[in-house]
């Protein structure tokens, strides 16, 4: 399978190059507070929603994100968590957000989400049946961030440890090597089929529930391969359990994963596997709200105080997709993410 991001679309604006000309031309204007539009807009607080529980990754993020945008705002940016949807929450969330009205349809109700995790639900199930909710569905506010996945390995792998040794190791031993994964649907198996086809090899699949459960496995020794993003995969690190063969994107990955290689360096172009962290509202908002709420979490995303705060999440690379990128970035991931359950046989719109 050939990949069909472009490369200038999927590396997007880096934080320096997104603001470098922002910061030396508005200086100090940047810390004013924003003006409402003339229609008034904000006039309440603005929500921002989280789709999982307090403490997670994105909820560390929205409060921060939320913290700088409230210095700015002429109305406070305020968290909230929705623990109870299923596992396909974004869609769900999408769904709710929409039957909560005017409050919604006027940009009030913002939402997190990650790209292209968001897309792969929609390769793996009917998602429009489920929820009710489209492709359509999805408007981008803004990407802030990108943190990529790793392919990661039990620490007492038979093959070494480096990606060439465990390719060449898959590779004379076809559908040996068992990868703990969640099952088809999530990124994170999304991203090893992906870097499967690139490199040519292929693993033996063991279902192992969410991405805690699934390192706890590799750790452990009970599997030996899978896809994990920094947080999860750190502590095992940090204990000598768990080593890193390569991650995704372009690199480089900074300490303490400097010498990591990246899927691109091992030939596999334009790869998108990263959580790509992104703010989004109701379809309905209009391009005037949207793009206040855009002007006003871009500059929040950079006050100092937040891009301190950011830099401390390994391997994080700060960027600023507006609008129009962030949804092109939408929809090349699900073009990526049906060819390869296409691949598999295993697109619903197939069957």
């Amino acid at each position: 399978m050939s990949s069909h991001f472009t490369s200038g679309l999927f590396r997007g604006r880096s934080f320096a190059a997104a603001t470098a000309v922002g910061l030396l031309l508005a200086g100090p204007a940047l810390a004013q507070q924003m003006e409402p539009l003339e229609d008034g807009f904000p006039n309440r607080p603005i929500v921002l929603l989280v789709i999982d529980e307090p403490g997670s990754a994105d909820s560390v993020y929205a409060n921060q994100i939320a913290d700088a945008a409230t210095r700015l705002s002429p109305q406070p940016v305020v968290v909230e968590h929705r623990v109870d949807f299923t596992n396909f929450g974004t869609w769900e969330g999408i769904a709710w957000i929409r039957d909560q009205g005017e409050i919604a349809t006027d940009g009030y109700i913002n939402y997190v989400l990650t790209l292209p995790d968001a897309m792969v639900d929609m390769a793996a199930l009917d998602i429009e049946s489920m929820t009710g909710q489209s492709q359509d569905a999805l408007n981008p506010v803004i990407a802030t961030e990108r943190v990529p996945f790793f392919l990661v390995q039990r620490a007492d792998a038979p093959w070494g440890d480096t990606v060439e040794e465990f390719v060449a190791y898959a590779q004379e031993n076809p559908d040996s090597v068992r990868h703990i994964t969640g099952g088809p649907g999530g990124g994170m198996d999304a991203a090893i089929r992906f870097w499967a086809n690139g490199l040519d090899f292929t693993v033996r699949d063991v279902i192992a529930g969410n991405p805690t459960e699934r390192a706890l496995a590799v750790a452990s020794g009970e599997g030996d391969i899978t896809a994990l993003p920094p947080d999860v995969l750190r502590p095992h690190f940090d204990a000598g359990r768990m080593e890193l063969l390569m991650g995704a994107g372009e690199g480089p990955f900074g300490a303490p994963w400097e010498d990591v290689p990246s899927a691109a360096s091992m030939g596999i172009e334009d790869d998108p596997f990263s959580q790509t962290r992104t703010i989004a509202t109701a379809p309905e908002v209009s391009d005037e709200h949207r793009q206040w709420l855009y002007e006003l979490f871009s500059a929040a995303a950079q006050d100092e105080d937040y891009i301190a705060q950011r830099e401390q999440v390994a391997a994080l690379e700060l960027i600023d997709l507006d609008p129009e990128e962030a949804t092109a970035l939408a929809d090349e991931g699900l073009e990526v993410s049906i060819q390869i359950f296409r691949d598999l046989g295993m697109y619903w719109g197939d069957q």
